[in-house]
């Protein structure tokens, strides 16, 4: 195995590219880039952003380490349990959730 670790791989963020990606593998980019091409590629999901190609780091680590903690899913808007009253197209203030405010978004001035 390369000598990447599991804290490095979630310091790239949430997507890396291929050459880095090569890296933690150990093979040659190129190698990554013809399975990517053949659409034999299937260890992780790939992005493709114009002629970008993005490999998602979630991804590598739960191909590595069996889970990607560092990128728990995205919650619903909305944090109740499933009940036949509340459907999932229903807004915060139909159901009765109160939403959690973790900071606030100013636009800037002239923007």
């Amino acid at each position: 195995m390369s000598d990447w670790t599991r804290a490095q791989i979630e310091a790239l963020g949430p997507t890396t590219d291929v050459p880095t990606t090569a890296s933690i593998f150990e093979v040659d980019k190129d190698t990554i880039y013809d399975a990517i091409r053949r659409d034999e590629w299937t260890m992780t999901r790939v992005l493709r952003l114009g002629r970008r190609i993005k490999i998602p780091t979630g991804d590598l680590i739960t191909l590595l380490y069996g889970s990607a903690e560092a990128y728990p899913a995205v919650p619903s808007q909305c944090q109740h349990d499933v009940s036949a009253q509340v459907t999932a197209h229903q807004s915060q203030s139909q159901c009765g959730c109160t939403p959690t405010v973790s900071g606030v978004v100013h636009q800037l001035r002239g923007a």
